[in-house]
């Protein structure tokens, strides 16, 4: 990594940057350390109690970004991962050692007709981050962040976002007006590679009311339909009157609509920052269409957040409180279809209790010091997983590690940006 560092610097260095250039380009980089612990909560499913269980990490990020006559931009940022796994056995030794990653975190190219800031269309192709809702810190943006079929959740701390690698079209055809056309592939779990097609839409209303809305068809164009819906005997839902078989799918569709109301705007008081007293909400419906035993009730599939900034009075710049109330019978794990035949059926976890994962909560802080570093904690009971080395071993579980009340994680960050 330190070969890389001054060829960045070198190529940023040799365009102009000055106003007039033609090309105009910046380096991207962080740096950041963030360490938490579990202090209570459950490893496979509700079997394994989790006491004080400490989890690290480190990133880094290192890229540019680069404008040729205020229409074409390429951004290219790398990002390296670094991170030990919760657990250590004499019996598994790779556990026992760091793991080094090193992947793609914005490679795109993009093209603007009108403004950069407001263009009437953006045409962008690559791998980028993508966050649809800017008011939430921690539980939200299900759009992306959830599967269809089964339909579980997952957080990670100061992520709230997708990094989705496709094709993005973007428009602000009006002032306060915002809308995106995603063409989206499969990237982060099985059955990989199917790609998506998507809508949003977002518009504020006197800079105090914004609604938003959007649907997924998620892998609504398989690669190998036989991995989309695995037509066998273990997948089979259910044989209708007409002899018809109907299987378990991982394609559905996804419908979200979220609201944020931001009272200060028909006051001004110079004791609140720019985001206290912000309330915001988001609701999707994870996969529209029912199926037998697993998926038969539609209203269990519908997880809701509040989301409320509390006073920092310019002390922190964000202050947030959210919840979550999710009604769902089943487990939030992701572990059957990994290692069950991979199927999208949920897993079945002896001693489960839904009733203790129906309300979720966080709390996240941040705070800036100066331009470029920040300092960022958390504390909550979310859909927080835990990371092994030897994730492809018997009994490895992709679920939550906090699954009943009183289960509780703390996270903290340094973060450094240029």
């Amino acid at each position: 990594m330190t070969s890389v560092l001054p060829v960045m610097i070198g190529i940023c260095s040799a365009f102009a940057s000055d106003d007039d250039a033609a090309i105009k380009t910046k380096l991207i980089g962080m740096g950041s350390i963030e360490a938490g612990q579990v202090v209570q909560g459950e490893s496979q499913g509700s079997n394994l109690a989790l006491q004080k269980v400490w989890y690290q990490r480190s990133y880094m990020d290192l890229g540019f970004d680069a404008v040729i006559d205020n229409r074409f931009e390429f951004a290219f940022v790398g990002e390296a991962l670094v991170h030990y796994s919760w657990t250590q056995s004499k019996d598994f030794l790779d556990d026992n050692v760091l793991q080094y990653l090193f992947y793609a975190h914005h490679v795109e190219g993009s093209y603007y007709l009108g403004k950069r800031e407001t263009p009437y269309l953006r045409i962008g192709v690559g791998v980028f981050p993508f966050k649809y809702n800017p008011d939430v810190r921690n539980l939200g943006e299900y759009l992306y962040r959830t599967g269809t079929y089964p339909p579980v959740i997952a957080n990670e701390f100061d992520f709230a976002l997708a990094r989705l690698a496709g094709v993005r079209l973007s428009s602000t055809p009006i002032d306060s007006l915002n809308l995106n056309l995603l063409l989206t592939t499969e990237s982060q779990v099985l059955p990989l590679a199917d790609y998506g097609i998507s809508v949003l839409g977002e518009y504020t209303i006197a800079r105090a009311f914004t609604i938003g809305a959007g649907v997924f068809f998620s892998h609504l164009l398989s690669v190998n339909e036989n991995n989309t819906t695995p037509k066998k005997s273990s997948n089979l839902a259910e044989v209708t009157s007409a002899n018809d078989s109907i299987y378990y799918t991982f394609r559905g569709t996804k419908v979200m609509g979220r609201l944020a109301f931001d009272p200060k705007v028909f006051f001004s008081l110079p004791i609140f920052g720019k985001n206290d007293l912000r309330l915001y909400s988001e609701a999707t419906l994870i996969g529209i269409k029912n199926y037998a035993v697993y998926y038969n009730e539609l209203w269990r599939r519908i997880p809701v957040m509040v989301g409320f900034n509390l006073p920092a009075f310019k002390i922190l710049d964000v202050l947030s409180l959210e919840l979550e109330w999710y009604k769902s019978n089943l487990p939030n794990s992701y572990t059957n279809s990994l290692f069950n035949g991979q199927v999208p059926q949920p897993d079945v976890v002896p001693g489960y209790d839904p009733k203790q994962n129906e309300l979720k909560w966080s709390v996240y802080a941040q705070k800036h010091l100066g331009k470029t570093f920040s300092i960022i904690g958390q504390v909550g009971y979310d859909h927080m997983r835990l990371e092994s080395n030897a994730f492809i071993r018997f009994g490895t579980y992709f679920g939550d590690a906090m699954h009943n009340h009183g289960d509780w994680a703390w996270a903290l960050k340094t973060q450094f940006d240029f």
